[in-house]
C-alpha cells in the first residue's frame, strides 16, 4: 500500500503524465500537419527521416553531461535533504520540456504554400534559315515563361513536319496541322547526315517512289541534319535551349507565346521546288518548317522535361526550409526529455541491480495520458476545419509548460546522485556494479537489438496516419490509434518488472518481433479502419513492454555512475536511430499509389520482423544461452555476514534473493 501513495513520487507521476499527454496530443498529428501546410509527401518523408537522426544529439549531449556534472554533488551520506545533482537534473529536464513547448509551438508560424496540378500547355516548333525556335504556350494570362541560367540541354521528339510560310505573328505555326501523328508511342526512328551544313537532295529506289516524300523537311542542329519521313511517326531531335530574357516591365512580353531559341546554330533550307506549291503569285514568303512536338513533358531525356505550368501560392522553398529546421530543432527536446525522464525514474524509486525499483508503474501512470488525450486533440481538430492543427499544438505547449513548472518547484523530488544509496539498505544488498564494465559487447548488442525494433516501430507509426486518412479516417480515429496502443500498456507498465523477470528479457524481445510480424501482415491486408485499431492493440508488446525492458536492461549493465547515459542509449537506439531507418524505410514507396505502395513494404518487413525472432531465438537458446549462463556462486562474504549455518538471520539482515533472473550473474541475464 505504500507505494500506492509514495509521497515522494507523487511529482514525479505527474511530470511523466505532462509529459507523455503532451508528447500523445502532437506526435499523431506532426505527419498531417506537414501536409496541411501545402508540403508534398516526398518532402514530409525527407523531414521525417532526418529529424530522429539529428535528434539523437540530445540524449547524446545531455546524457553524458548531466553523469559528468553530478560527480561529487549529491548527499553522500544519504541525507534528507535535497542535493544539488537532484537539481541539475530537474532544471535540465524543465528546459527541455519548455524548449519542447517552444518550437513545435513554432511550427504553426511556417508560412502556408499551395502547389496546384501541373498543367502542360502546348508545345510547337519552327526551324528556318536564320535558326530554330521552340515554341510553348503561355500558361495563363499574366504567368511568365519558364527560364533557366544558360542553355539547357535535351531532346524533342516531333512530328508532322510540313513546309509553310511563317509570318511575323505566327499565326501559320499556330494553325491546326494538317497531317497529324496517329501515334506517340512508337520508338525513335529516324535517318541522320552527319556533318551536312545543307540539305542534299533525297534520292530513292524507283520501287520506293510512291513510300516516301520527295525533298522531306530536313533539321539540321550543330553540324548534324536529321531527315524527317512521313512514314516515321517520331523524330528526336537533339538540342540545346536558351531561355528568353526578362522583360523590363516585369510583364509577360511574348504576349501568349514563350519563344526558346536553340544554343548551336541551327537551320532548315526549304528547296526551291518546294516554294513553287507553297508560294502563290505575287506573295513573300519566309519559308520555314514548322513541326507538332509529341509528349514535351514525358520524352526520356527531354529539354522541356520539368516546364509545365505551376500555379503556385506562396514560397514552397522558404515553407520547406523553414518547417524542416524548425522541426529538427523541435525533436531534440521531447526526445532528450524522454532519456533524462527515464533516468529521473530509475533513480527516483532507487530501481537497483536486483529490480527492486518501481519503475513501471511510474510509466503506467504517465501512460494514462497518453491514452487519454490524443482522441480529445483529433476531436478539436476536427471542429475547427479552418485550423484544425492549433489545438494539437497549443495542448502540448501547455501540458509540456506544466511538467516544466512542477520540475522547477517541487526541491524535494528524490533525484540525488545513486554513489550514496546504492549499496545501502534502500538500493537493497546490490553486487557492485564495477563487476559490469566488461559487459560493453552485451551492451552493445542490446542497442543493436532495441535499434531494430525501434526501426520496425517506425516503419508502421512514422506514417500511420497517413494510412488512417486514406481509410476515410478522422483526425478523431488518428488520435484514437494511440489510445487503443496505450490503454492495454497501462496494466502491462503497472507489472512490468514482474513480467520481465518472469519471461526474461531477451524473450521479451523476441515476441516483440514476432509480434511486429503480425502486426505487419494485418496492415498489409487492412481494408478498414477496423483492422489498423486490432493491430494497434499489439502495441502493448511491441513498445510499452520492450520499451520497459530496454530501461531495465540498460540499468543493469551500465555503471552507476552512468545512470543518465545509460537511459540515454536505449532511447538513441529505438528513438532516433530506429525511428530514421523505419522512416526510410516505410517512405520508399510511389507516389502515385501510396496505400498500394505501403502495404507492399508492410509485407516486407512483416518477412523481416519474423526472420529477426527466429535468428533471435535460435541464436540465443542454441548458442548464447548454453555457452554465456555463469554458474551459481555463492555472495560475496560481506553480504553473508550475519547470516546462520541454517540459513536464519542473526537480527541484521535478513536472507534475500541476491541473484538476477535465476542462474545468471549480474550483468549476464539471460540475453
Amino acid at each position: 500500500m505504500t507505494q500506492l501513495v509514495n509521497k515522494n513520487l507523487i511529482t514525479l507521476k505527474c511530470v511523466l503524465f505532462c509529459f507523455l499527454s503532451g508528447i500523445g496530443c502532437i506526435f499523431p498529428f506532426l505527419p498531417l500537419h506537414i501536409l496541411s501546410v501545402g508540403l508534398d509527401r516526398g518532402e514530409a518523408r525527407l523531414i521525417s527521416a532526418v529529424a530522429p537522426a539529428i535528434a539523437l544529439l540530445g540524449p547524446a549531449i545531455l546524457g553524458p553531461l548531466i553523469d559528468k556534472l553530478s560527480v561529487g554533488r549529491g548527499s553522500t551520506g544519504g541525507g534528507a535533504g535535497p542535493s544539488s545533482s537532484g537539481k541539475l537534473l530537474r532544471v535540465v529536464i524543465a528546459c527541455c520540456l519548455i524548449l519542447s513547448a517552444l518550437f513545435y509551438t513554432l511550427l504553426l508560424a511556417v508560412p502556408y504554400t499551395e502547389r496546384h496540378e501541373a498543367r502542360r500547355p502546348q508545345v510547337l516548333f519552327m526551324c528556318d534559315a536564320e535558326g530554330a525556335y521552340v515554341m510553348q504556350e503561355v500558361c495563363t494570362e499574366g504567368m511568365r515563361c519558364n527560364r533557366w541560367e544558360g542553355e539547357k540541354s535535351g531532346v524533342l521528339a516531333v512530328s508532322a513536319c510540313e513546309y509553310g510560310c511563317a509570318d511575323e505573328n505566327m499565326t501559320w505555326v499556330t494553325r491546326p496541322f494538317t497531317t497529324t501523328s496517329t501515334t506517340t508511342t512508337l520508338s525513335p526512328m529516324y535517318n541522320s547526315v552527319a556533318n551536312s551544313t545543307s540539305p542534299a537532295p533525297v534520292t530513292d529506289e524507283d520501287e520506293d517512289e510512291d513510300d516516301f516524300e520527295f525533298n522531306p523537311p530536313h533539321l539540321c542542329y550543330n553540324g548534324q541534319c536529321l531527315v524527317y519521313m512521313q512514314h516515321v511517326n517520331r523524330l528526336r531531335v537533339p538540342l540545346s535551349l536558351i531561355a528568353p530574357e526578362p522583360p523590363e516591365d516585369n510583364s509577360t512580353a511574348e504576349n501568349n507565346w514563350c519563344n526558346y531559341r536553340t544554343g548551336g546554330p541551327s537551320k532548315c533550307l526549304v528547296p526551291t521546288d518546294r516554294l513553287k506549291d507553297i508560294v502563290h503569285d505575287g506573295e513573300t514568303c519566309h519559308p520555314a518548317v514548322r513541326c507538332q512536338v509529341l509528349d514535351p513533358y514525358d520524352e526520356p531525356d527531354g529539354v522541356l522535361a520539368d516546364a509545365e505550368c505551376r500555379q503556385i501560392i506562396g514560397d514552397p522553398t522558404y515553407t520547406f526550409w523553414s518547417y524542416f529546421i524548425i522541426r529538427i530543432l523541435a525533436d531534440i527536446w521531447p526526445t532528450a526529455g524522454l532519456a533524462l525522464l527515464g533516468a529521473a525514474c530509475v533513480i527516483a524509486t532507487r530501481e537497483t541491480s536486483l529490480g527492486r525499483g518501481d519503475v513501471g508503474r511510474q510509466l503506467a501512470f504517465g501512460t494514462l495520458g497518453l491514452a487519454i488525450f490524443p482522441p480529445l486533440a483529433g476531436l478539436a481538430s476536427t471542429q475547427m476545419p479552418d485550423m484544425p492543427y492549433l489545438v494539437p499544438f497549443v495542448m502540448h505547449a501547455v501540458f509540456m509548460l506544466i511538467g516544466a513548472l512542477i520540475l522547477l518547484v517541487d526541491t524535494h523530488m528524490p533525484l540525488s546522485t545513486p554513489e550514496w544509496w546504492w549499496h545501502t539498505s534502500t538500493g537493497v544488498l546490490a553486487m557492485p556494479m564495477n563487476t559490469v564494465r566488461r559487459y560493453g559487447a552485451e551492451t552493445a548488442a542490446v542497442f543493436a537489438v532495441v535499434a531494430l525494433l525501434g526501426t520496425l516501430w517506425s516503419g508502421i507509426d512514422a506514417y500511420l496516419p497517413w494510412t488512417v486518412e486514406e481509410l476515410n479516417g478522422t483526425a478523431l480515429e488518428v488520435g484514437l490509434t494511440m489510445t487503443v496502443g496505450a490503454l492495454p500498456a497501462v496494466p502491462a507498465l503497472w507489472w512490468a518488472e514482474a513480467l520481465v523477470d518472469f519471461i526474461g528479457h531477451s524473450n521479451v524481445f523476441i515476441t516483440a518481433f514476432t509480434i511486429y510480424c503480425l502486426r505487419y501482415t494485418g496492415l498489409a491486408y487492412s481494408e478498414t479502419y477496423s483492422w489498423v485499431v486490432v493491430c494497434e492493440l499489439l502495441e502493448v508488446f511491441t513498445l510499452s513492454l520492450v520499451w520497459v525492458t530496454a530501461m531495465l536492461y540498460f540499468r543493469h549493465l551500465v555503471p552507476r555512475k552512468y545512470t543518465t547515459t545509460g537511459q540515454a542509449l536505449p532511447v538513441i537506439a529505438h528513438f532516433c536511430i530506429g525511428r530514421c531507418i523505419g522512416a526510410i524505410v516505410s517512405g520508399m514507396v510511389s507516389l502515385e499509389q501510396p496505400l498500394s505502395s505501403l502495404r507492399g513494404a508492410y509485407r516486407a518487413l512483416g518477412v523481416v520482423s519474423l526472420a529477426a525472432a527466429a535468428v533471435y531465438l535460435a541464436l540465443y537458446h542454441l548458442l548464447l544461452a548454453p555457452r554465456c549462463a555463469s554458474p551459481a556462486v555463492a555472495p560475496p562474504s560481506h553480504l553473508l555476514q550475519g547470516l546462520n549455518t541454517n540459513g536464519g538471520s542473526n537480527g541484521n539482515y535478513s536472507p534475500m534473493r541476491v541473484y538476477h533472473e535465476e542462474r545468471s550473474r549480474k550483468g549476464h541475464f539471460r540475453y
